[in-house]
């Protein structure tokens, strides 16, 4: 569609390129009209900083994995039941969507083309703000999946990063983000009984504050009860996030967590009552059963 407007005017509100060039080539006023709700909520973020104002946060889902424990197919669409892995993990957010920016999906151009994942996203998620990013090239794991993604989609501020292999209750994740207190990230956190450690992030917890992390095991030092972290993570400044992930060359976020831990920055714990865990053949069984 033909639309009356420069790139200076984007440059001006500090926004990626990317997001000019989208909203320049939306094909829709209905895509166009998104580009331009995106734009408005991220401007208020930057611009009106004031503990009762909304917040309005980022949904990133990182897809460019190789499905290994799946037999090498693209996860995101495997099925439980008659529902998609992805329209699972993306379910409890519709709740919150009044609060949510945009859902921004991640993948491989291969991807793309083996599964047309953006035509088959769109037709799940009609209605909600999306925005698909596709990499040329496989990356090293979800750090730097969501670094490449936030880049190419010119994402900013709080966003929450999140896996597509649970479904999860995320209504105290919201209040939390939203609720005005200082926090620098939010991590979403189950109880350990019964559970393999090696299928865990774990942190202690006290009191709703995480003081130490770890991947597959107990962390040494810090206090407070361990508790599993479920791969939705809340971060208040996303690009400061990939940066530090970047410098520390990290493949996981927990490596970013232990830096923010010792710099003494706010990492709060939201201990969640309800979700469903598919990321592996015999979760994926149990929840089929309905026996988790």
């Amino acid at each position: 569609m033909a639309v009356g407007c420069r790139r200076d005017h984007f440059d001006r509100l500090g926004l990626s390129p990317c997001i000019f060039d989208e909203f320049r080539t939306s094909q829709t006023f209905d895509g166009a009209a998104r580009v331009l709700w995106y734009t408005a909520r991220r401007f208020l973020n930057v611009a009106t900083p004031d503990k009762h104002q909304q917040v309005y946060v980022d949904i990133l889902f990182p897809m460019a994995g190789q499905g290994a424990r799946f037999g090498h197919t693209f996860k995101p669409f495997l099925t439980i039941g008659d529902t998609t892995f992805i329209e699972a993990a993306v379910e409890p957010f519709r709740r919150v969507a009044s609060q949510i920016s945009r859902f921004v999906f991640v993948y491989l151009e291969t991807q793309e083309r083996d599964f047309q994942v953006s035509d088959r996203l769109a037709t799940m998620f009609a209605g909600l703000p999306i925005t698909c990013v596709r990499l040329d090239s496989p990356t090293s794991g979800p750090a730097e999946t969501i670094a490449r993604g936030v880049e190419k989609s010119g994402t900013t501020g709080p966003a929450f990063l999140c896996d597509c292999d649970h479904s999860l209750e995320v209504d105290g994740l919201f209040a939390r983000a939203t609720s005005g207190a200082r926090w620098d990230a939010i991590l979403p956190v189950w109880p350990l009984e019964g559970e393999n450690l090696a299928s865990w992030s774990v942190a202690m917890v006290d009191v709703g504050r995480v003081s130490a992390i770890a991947e597959k095991q107990v962390p040494t030092g810090g206090h407070g009860t361990p508790m599993g972290v479920i791969g939705c993570y809340g971060f208040r400044d996303i690009g400061q996030t990939v940066e530090r992930a970047a410098t520390l060359k990290a493949t996981n976020f927990s490596d970013v967590l232990k830096t923010m831990i010792a710099s003494d920055e706010v990492v709060d714990a939201v201990r969640i009552e309800r979700a469903r865990f598919f990321g592996d053949p015999e979760r994926l069984a149990k929840v089929t059963r309905g026996s988790v």
